[in-house]
């Protein structure tokens, strides 16, 4: 056969590598798998701002880490204005963990009709069965301006300045012993001192604490009967929270909430401890207008600062903290402290036979 007659070769397709094929199929797969992440990512984003950045959601979550943390730490103020009768003010540093607290009190407090400010820094620890503990830094300066207080009250404005501070040094040096013994004692009162109904509701506080079915309980009660609303969602920044205005106003759920919480066992609890635990509102004690603004984590959503304010006729109170959830500090009990009892009945007659021995003179 002639060689110019024989047929080409057939090339064996079917046998080749089809890379273009290859690399069109991994193209494809890439932006398959890059529509996928930018979804992920575009679905989180969503979530986050309109789901876990809802402030609904925030100021719930808040409430509830605020009732299921065990300890706490908080740094604020409280003013008490009692219109005709004077003002009371507070700086305060608290810690609470596992049913231990303690505070530390620098107060002032402004009588009508009185020229003197009555200071008053002392510390406070509350253990967890209940005692009380109480110790005053400035017993010497509250005793000093105490004693004026009397003087020009008694004297009927007829002693001089300089008389006054001449009879109060004499009694303090007088009861410098017992001054200087005071102002660094601790002194307590134990449950049984307060009464019944106090232990009863220190128990049930314990069985709070201790018992976290009881804490979620109270949490869910609370999360399923809400009565809060967002007022303002564009308060400034607090202690690195997010800050928002609320307002009580679903009745509904306030009633059901409070129908709850007597069903719970914590409420069940209280409900044993005497009438002043009992739930019904009281109309007198109501107040004309009220304010409650809470700053929350945008990240833990845990409450990081709050801010109460009451207003009626007779008294207004103002209250403001800086929140930082479970975080404690240290909590030592005293190992030795004084009866308060004793303590106050001593004074009292420390005070009389002061007065008495300067008046003579």
């Amino acid at each position: 056969m002639d060689q110019g007659n024989q047929p080409a070769p057939q090339l064996q397709y079917n046998s080749m590598p089809m890379r273009p094929k290859k690399k069109k199929t991994g193209l494809i797969i890439g932006v398959v798998l890059g529509v996928i992440v930018l979804i992920s990512i575009v679905s989180a984003a969503l979530v986050y701002f309109l789901w876990w950045q809802n402030p609904e959601k925030m100021v719930t979550d808040a409430m509830s880490s605020a009732i299921m943390s065990k300890k706490m730490t908080a740094n604020g103020k409280v003013v008490v204005d009692m219109r005709d009768q004077g003002k009371i003010e507070l700086n305060v540093k608290t810690a609470t963990d596992s049913g231990k607290s303690k505070a530390n009190i620098d107060a002032k407090l402004d009588i009508k009709g009185v020229e003197k400010n009555i200071p008053l820094k002392g510390d406070a620890v509350l253990d967890s069965d209940g005692t009380i503990y109480v110790k005053i830094n400035n017993f010497k300066d509250l005793y000093g301006t105490l004693l004026e207080m009397v003087m020009e009250s008694s004297s009927g404005g007829n002693l001089s300045r300089s008389q006054i501070e001449t009879y109060r040094d004499q009694t303090l040096r007088k009861m410098s012993s017992e001054i200087d013994k005071m102002g660094n004692t601790w002194m307590k009162i134990s449950p049984d001192e307060i009464g019944s109904e106090y232990r009863c509701g220190i128990n049930a506080l314990k069985k709070i604490q201790s018992d976290e079915s009881v804490r979620k309980e109270l949490v869910q009660i609370y999360q399923k009967n809400s009565y809060f609303t967002i007022k303002d969602s564009k308060i400034s920044d607090r202690n690195g929270g997010r800050g928002f205005e609320l307002q009580g106003n679903n009745k509904s759920n306030s009633s059901k909430f409070e129908e709850e919480f007597k069903n719970s066992s914590v409420g069940k609890a209280l409900s044993k401890c005497g009438k002043s635990n009992s739930y019904k509102s009281s109309e007198s004690s109501s107040i004309d207008t009220a304010s409650l603004k809470v700053w929350v984590d945008r990240s833990s959503h845990e409450l990081k600062a709050l801010e109460l304010k009451g207003d009626s006729k007779k008294v207004s109170v103002e209250i403001s903290f800086d929140i930082d959830v479970n975080k404690s500090e240290e909590i030592k009990i005293p190992s030795s402290a004084e009866s308060l009892k004793e303590f106050v009945e001593g004074f009292m007659e420390g005070y009389s036979s002061g007065l008495s021995s300067t008046s003579t003179r």
